[in-house]
């Protein structure tokens, strides 16, 4: 090969390589990423942001699921209340995907009905309602059912709480087959600050199993942790290190456990689903594959 030759070749490569980097994303499994317990306004929650933006772009992610607590410490007043742009439109901006998103125990402080009026302002962001079921295609054979819970009045015994339970039953059965993710701000195991919660072991655990649900995704411990306990047909991912952090441990049925911030992303192909948890800047801690 002359230097003619060379060169040609050399620049047809470097052409190509933003079309081969685009197909790389294009290529990659349907996913989403899951946060929580983020809106502090803090330095960490705006490392992880940027660990959040840097794997989304890197594999075409199509949504963000917010576990709850979206604004600390006492949630907003009202749509217009200036937390949502100091603690999540100026942090994430850049991060251009639907936010999908549940009521954790500090939304309770305030209006929680205003986040949810806030999708009618932000395009962006996705409460329909305190409980909510949202069907996803994610490729030609798999079809995702994400259910939404609101634990809080679950976890308080008030609102109507039996009623969300008999709706959460009613819910999965009417669920197209495919995979089936459930989402609640408090978890049903964890090794964490809070560790297993005996009130929705008694009253959720056993609907989800009933039901065949896949993962059950939450926050309020301010950690990362993946437990696949043999008495559940489901495997817990705790994801609470959006905004703030506590020292977490390993237990029995641990298989992966993080402090210091973090976030998950799920793929979801060919009927099966792969969790990833990344640390604050965006790095692997491990993946499972269910």
């Amino acid at each position: 090969m002359n230097r003619r030759q060379l060169l040609i070749s050399l620049t047809s490569a470097l052409a190509l390589r933003p079309l081969g980097s685009m197909a790389t994303v294009l290529d990659q499994p349907y996913s989403f990423l899951v946060v929580g317990d983020w809106g502090t306004g803090g330095s960490l929650q705006k490392r992880v942001a940027k660990g959040m933006m840097s794997v989304a772009k890197a594999t075409g992610a199509h949504f963000v699921l917010s576990t709850g607590d979206n604004i600390y410490p006492n949630g907003v007043k009202s749509v217009d209340d200036p937390q949502w742009k100091t603690k999540y439109e100026q942090i994430y901006q850049g991060l251009d995907l639907p936010w999908w998103s549940i009521l954790g125990n500090h939304d309770h402080r305030g209006d929680a009905d205003a986040q949810i009026a806030y999708g009618r302002v932000n395009p962006r962001w996705h409460m329909p309602g305190r409980t909510w079921v949202q069907e996803f295609d994610a490729d030609a054979v798999t079809k995702l059912t994400v259910v939404a819970l609101d634990t809080t009045p679950i976890m308080q015994t008030k609102d109507g709480w039996r009623q969300q339970i008999a709706w959460l039953d009613q819910a999965l059965a009417q669920a197209k087959p495919g995979l089936r993710i459930v989402a609640g701000h408090h978890p049903i195991r964890s090794y964490g600050h809070y560790k297993d919660q005996e009130h929705l072991l008694k009253h959720v655990k056993p609907i989800l199993d009933k039901h065949q649900v896949a993962l059950y995704c939450c926050g309020h411990d301010h950690d990362m942790q993946v437990i696949r306990n043999p008495q559940d047909r489901f495997t817990c991912l705790v994801s609470g290190g959006g905004g703030g952090s506590r020292e977490t441990s390993r237990g029995q049925h641990s298989v992966l456990a993080h402090s210091g911030g973090g976030f998950a992303r799920i793929m979801v192909a060919n009927r099966g689903l792969t969790m990833i948890v990344y640390d604050a800047d965006g790095f692997e801690k491990g993946s499972v594959t269910l």
